[in-house]
């Protein structure tokens, strides 16, 4: 076995400087680059998006728990080296002048928060301050709403419990204030320390205590491993995307569109490393047959290109790696001002996953190269004939596609993804195969109309008609890909955005009372705010689906939906709003309008595995309310505009007590006018989400930039597909050249039908791989993104334009020389 490797390790040496492996290592080198770099990269971008969004809750994780935390377990996370802070939640009545107000008092220690700030001032509406703790002892903040309804300012004392407190700042912006609509209460923050001389905590209080934990994410991976089992079902850990839906959608979004570059990146490597493979073992056919004739046995001909392989292989994928982790290094450098704080290291499991993974698509994709060189009978030496792949080689190629889904799964981590994207990568090679056929058979009938170059050109399309079908599959499905990767940083990205408008509504009204609805309507009509809709919101909680009592479901009660174990704001609505779309069932009709139907949302649909049809009753003031499900919508939670889990069609519940729910835009320059609500509508509460907005913009500035910096190595991949392409039928155009030398076609003339060939090539590929684009596109619309489609025009008109000029150019590098040479020469080239 030692000496085949060595031979094999000699015939390397002799192969490269002949040139045969150039495209198979640079096809590699590109791939393993790409895997790495972009796996190293959006690792980066994962960690420091979930690390800002952690700013919401004012820790990476805060453990939440109706009894206090054990020292266990704050023992256990010190033990990590994690940092931890303590706060206390509970409900109750603030009084000062003999005004009685219900409040959420929010008691923090010294080192709350331990992400982002506390922002405050010293009068209503005046400029902010950033603090890095809470008050102390003796001292609490009060947000500009309870000023208003206690009738007090800073420096006056307020009663809460057996204790005076002296209120000395506006509070603004709490960065632990989860983004819901469950505590409307207007908040008070104190020092935990001053808890207990209130009195109030008594045995059998309703409290939340909560533990904020923020270290390095390895440490805190391993006290969640260790804490999840300890969990009952009254807790539970919440990550930094939990406090917010819009900015936990706009993260999920982004990890989809990150996910969806890399797969793409990763089949294009993968094509490019099949055709290279597959050119390399037709180049060695005859050398294996002469192995065969000196008396080598199948197992001496797989181990001394297995070996050649394995050399080239590691080589490559260790290139591969370096090239890779200095890359992403360099882009994430240059991409640095983009991000608002810095990158975290690069973790170095990638390049792993990517010298594997490189390994593994070589030698998939070459296995049944392999398996063909080890059964050429020995005359094939006299004879260049060979019979056509058996089925167990085209087994083997399925085994290899496999092969590269499975990759594309591991790197993504999105297997729903990953199915649609192999389900329409299927779908479109069927496609695209069928409409080349017809493409190659309407070529034969405007063949006799044609004369010259053109001619020529067709008929070489037309004689290699199966080589250049697959050709033509192989550019049109590696085109696809690049013009999919355009798509998404451009069109894709550009509706996302655009779903977010420079005015999106930034302030939030709720709680306001049904006598309050037209008058608050008419006041900001007056102050010209445009608001998104008032929307009627009743509390309810489900306790059956399907007549089944929510605890029968199951038999642990941690594996209940967290929407299950509290209230929901139902609203009612008799038409959809704009940023909701139908997916599944139908809306009210004036048949059903007035029925007991209900229209839920999809995530929370899949989650509770309900469907249209399926029945669920709230406890609703007490009441019993049971609704039929008769529609599934998805809901744009990034929308910044007032969105529900659940819809009733008009006169279900509007019986019930209902506050209601608006969203408006206001400018900085207009933000008095949030003190002349207050002053008109003191029961109000009106909330700021500007915060959230920003890190919301933050994070599709960060996707964009990371996927413009993909397409870099998607674009180096697709034009090593292409060069491979050509390259793999290049004997066949050498052979014709020779041919039509010999018959004394002049240099001109074969250039002229050689770029009419590879026009038409070209043209046709292009057209191919704008029809599989718009086949995948639909689909990632309409499925994934929960985006209208729209054909693109401007990619049917440039599309096969532009690759049929590509195309024209690589061909021009590859024939350079044939043109040139006599027919002597050509014949010994060949």
């Amino acid at each position: 076995m030692l000496n085949e490797f060595r031979l094999g390790a000699r015939l390397l040496k002799r192969d490269w400087t002949a040139g045969e492996l150039k495209v198979l290592l640079f096809a590699l080198i590109i791939a393993v680059t790409s895997m790495t770099s972009i796996g190293l990269f959006i690792k980066r971008i994962d960690n420091v998006m979930l690390d800002q969004s952690g700013e919401f809750l004012g820790a990476n994780l805060v453990l939440q728990s109706p009894k206090k935390i054990s020292s266990e377990t704050i023992d256990y996370a010190h033990n990590l080296n994690l940092n931890t802070s303590h706060s206390l939640n509970f409900s109750s009545v603030i009084v000062a002048n003999n005004n009685f107000q219900l409040s959420h008092i929010k008691a923090v220690d010294k080192h709350y928060p331990l992400l982002s700030h506390i922002k405050t001032s010293n009068d209503l509406y005046g400029n902010e301050t950033q603090r890095n703790s809470g008050p102390i002892a003796g001292e609490v903040w009060l947000v500009p709403r309870l000023f208003s309804l206690l009738d007090i300012k800073l420096g006056d004392t307020i009663e809460l419990g057996e204790r005076l407190l002296t209120v000395s700042a506006v509070l603004k912006h709490d960065p632990g204030q989860a983004f819901s609509f469950m505590s409307i209460a207007p908040k008070l923050l104190m020092n935990i320390n001053d808890v207990e001389s209130t009195g109030i905590v008594q045995p059998g209080s309703r409290l939340t205590y909560m533990v904020g934990i923020t270290g390095k994410k390895s440490n805190r991976t391993t006290f969640e491993k260790w804490l999840s089992p300890k969990l009952n079902a009254s807790q539970k850990i919440m990550g930094g995307t939990e406090g917010s839906e819009a900015v936990n959608s706009a993260m999920e979004k982004g990890k989809q569109y990150l996910s969806l570059a890399s797969m793409l990146s990763v089949m294009l490597s993968g094509i490019a490393i099949a055709i290279a493979a597959n050119r390399y073992g037709e180049r060695h056919y005859n050398q294996a047959a002469l192995m065969r004739c000196m008396g080598a046995q199948q197992k001496n001909i797989i181990r001394i290109f297995s070996s050649q392989l394995l050399i080239l292989g590691v080589i490559a994928c260790g290139i591969g790696c370096l090239l890779g982790y200095a890359s992403q290094q360099i882009i994430a450098t240059l991409l640095k001002d983009f991000f608002n704080s810095t990158l975290p290291a690069a973790s170095l499991s990638p390049l792993f996953n990517g010298f594997i993974s490189g390994l593994i698509t070589l030698f998939c994709f070459s296995l049944p190269s392999l398996l063909r060189l080890k059964s050429i009978p020995p005359l094939k030496v006299l004879r260049d004939d060979l019979a056509p792949l058996s089925l167990s080689l085209w087994f083997i190629y399925g085994l290899a596609i496999l092969c590269i889904v499975g990759i594309m799964w591991w790197q993504s981590g999105e297997l729903q993804l990953t199915i649609m994207v192999l389900l329409g990568s299927i779908a479109c090679g069927a496609a695209l195969f069928i409409i080349s056929t017809l493409l190659v058979a309407i070529s034969k009938l405007i063949l006799p109309g044609l004369s010259g170059p053109w001619k020529i050109g067709l008929q070489q399309i037309i004689r290699h008609k199966k080589q250049n079908q697959l050709q033509m599959l192989a550019l049109g499905l590696s085109l696809m890909i690049l013009m999919l990767i355009f798509l998404i940083r451009n069109d894709l990205m550009m509706r996302w955005q655009n779903q977010l408008p420079e005015q999106a509504p930034n302030h939030f009204v709720i709680n306001i009372q049904n006598d309050e609805v037209e008058p608050i309507k008419t006041f900001l009509q007056k102050n010209n705010i445009k608001t998104e809709g008032v929307y009627p919101m009743v509390r309810g909680r489900i306790i059956k689906i399907n007549g089944v009592d929510i605890l029968d479901r199951t038999t642990n009660n941690k594996k209940l939906d967290q929407s299950l174990k509290r209230e929901l704001n139902l609203s009612w609505n008799n038409s959809i709003q704009a940023n909701n779309q139908i997916i599944s069932g139908t809306w009210w009709n004036k048949d059903t309008q007035g029925k007991p139907y209900i229209s839920i949302e999809s995530g929370l649909a899949k989650r509770l595995n309900i469907d249209i049809g399926d029945s669920i009753t709230f406890n609703v003031a007490d009441q019993e309310v049971s609704a039929s499900i008769l529609n599934i919508r998805s809901v744009q939670w990034d929308s910044f505009q007032p969105n529900f889990f659940i819809i009733f069609p008009d006169g279900i519940i509007n019986d019930f007590p209902a506050t209601y729910i608006s969203s408006f835009y206001l400018s900085s320059e207009n933000k008095q006018l949030l003190n002349n609500i207050i002053i008109k509508f003191p029961t109000i509460t009106v909330l700021e989400i500007d915060d959230i907005m920003n890190q919301v913009k933050s994070i599709m500035q960060q996707v964009s930039s990371t996927i413009g910096y993909v397409m870099l190595f998607v674009l180096f991949a697709g034009i090593v597909v292409l060069a491979a392409a050509m390259q793999s039928s290049m004997e066949v155009r050498i052979q014709s050249a020779v041919i039509m030398r010999t018959l004394g076609a002049r240099k001109s003339f074969l250039q002229r039908s050689h770029l009419t060939e590879f026009a038409l090539l070209g043209y046709l590929s292009g057209l191919l791989a704008v029809i599989g684009t718009e086949i995948i596109s639909y689909f990632l619309y309409t499925k994934i993104f929960s985006l209208n489609f729209e054909l693109h025009f401007m990619l049917w008109l440039y599309g096969p334009l532009f690759t049929s000029i590509l195309i024209v150019l690589i061909s021009l590098f590859y024939t350079r020389d044939i043109t040139k040479l006599s027919p002597t020469k050509v014949l010994r080239y060949t």
